[in-house]
């Protein structure tokens, strides 16, 4: 399954997929945290769970899209 195509834009010219890589996993962190601190402060309800299911959503993407070949 191909999630997506290489990007051979010129705004993402200098983006290598490793970069990608750990952007995903700082946004997956980040958005982990932000739920918890949520939860801890009692804010947002039941809403703030759809913050967690976008973590979720981003390591989904992660196991499913395919890697680069370098070359």
């Amino acid at each position: 399954m191909v999630l997506h195509e290489k990007y051979t834009g010129a705004s993402l010219r200098n983006v290598s997929p490793a970069a990608g890589h750990r952007a995903r996993w700082i946004g997956v962190w980040v958005l982990v945290v932000a739920w918890f601190v949520a939860q801890a402060a009692n804010v947002g309800g039941n809403a703030v769970h759809l913050v967690l299911l976008a973590a979720i959503g981003l390591l989904v993407y992660e196991l499913l899209a395919e890697d680069v070949p370098a070359t």
